[in-house]
């Protein structure tokens, strides 16, 4: 048997490696690279792009909701007081607790003397409700009402109930008067009360509570998995103290557009 010679073997194990060789130097070569350019980039005062990104404050923080009871000509020092000190954080869970108990599991939730109406529905579904009860028209057959009430009534009784029940406002915030009283379960931080008010709310306050025809009062139910949503509703209750809810009211919608 003929013995290898050393330089042969040696040969033979740098042909063995030199392609692993290679991806260790490219590798090297590209950490290098990057570690330059995030030196370089620091030094001039900039960001990379793979640098994380301040989280954008929610238009619903404490500090934001201070700054709106300014915007509102409210007593800031006894705002911030109220606020700070959880005052009406009972409140607000006694009218979640009432919420749950006449039915309501998700926002926004309504009553229309009584009939139920869940979730962000058209003008065009309050407009029929509301004016067969002023009209003396009100039934408790969903079959009776436009399409989607009636479709809705026959599917999902937690999306229309005609069935009225006796809803108590309390001490709930009130905004006119009239045949018809409508009672609204809702979440500052919830995207469907915040449709709620841009595509339906001004109609009703226009065509009816404006007119008298319409008694309109709004009752907490903050989502638990929305964060901001507790703190803007004693927030609104903090401006009721002085005689502002509504424009609180309006003003925590309107920011979340």
């Amino acid at each position: 048997m003929t013995a290898v010679p050393p330089q042969t073997k040696s040969t033979s194990l740098l042909d063995k490696f030199s392609p692993l060789l290679v991806v260790i130097a490219v590798v090297l070569a590209f950490a290098v690279g990057v570690l330059w350019q995030k030196v370089n980039t620091l030094e001039k005062g900039g960001t990379t792009g793979t640098q994380p990104t301040t989280e954008k404050e929610s238009p619903l923080s404490v500090a934001n909701l201070k700054k709106y009871a300014k915007e509102l000509k409210l007593n800031e020092k006894d705002f911030n007081s109220c606020l700070d000190s959880d005052k009406y954080a009972q409140k607000i869970k006694d009218d979640q607790a009432y919420g749950e108990k006449v039915g309501i599991s998700g926002t926004p939730g309504f009553f229309v003397n009584g009939k139920f109406l869940g979730g962000a529905y058209p003008f065009e579904a309050f407009q029929d409700v509301i004016d067969k009860e002023i009209a003396g028209k009100g039934s408790t057959n969903g079959a009776n009402y436009i399409e989607m009430l009636a479709s809705a009534a026959k599917t999902d009784p937690k999306g229309f109930d005609p069935v009225p029940k006796a809803i108590e406002i309390g001490t709930s915030p009130v905004k006119g008067d009239g045949k018809v009283t409508i009672i609204e379960f809702s979440d500052f931080e919830c995207p469907y009360c915040i449709r709620h008010f841009t595509q339906t709310y001004s109609k009703l306050m226009s065509e009816y509570v404006n007119k008298g025809l319409v008694k309109y009062s709004f009752k907490h139910f903050p989502l638990s998995f929305h964060p901001n949503a507790q703190k803007a509703a004693e927030a609104s209750e903090c401006a009721n103290e002085q005689g502002k809810f509504w424009e609180m009211h309006d003003k925590l919608y309107s920011v979340s557009e």
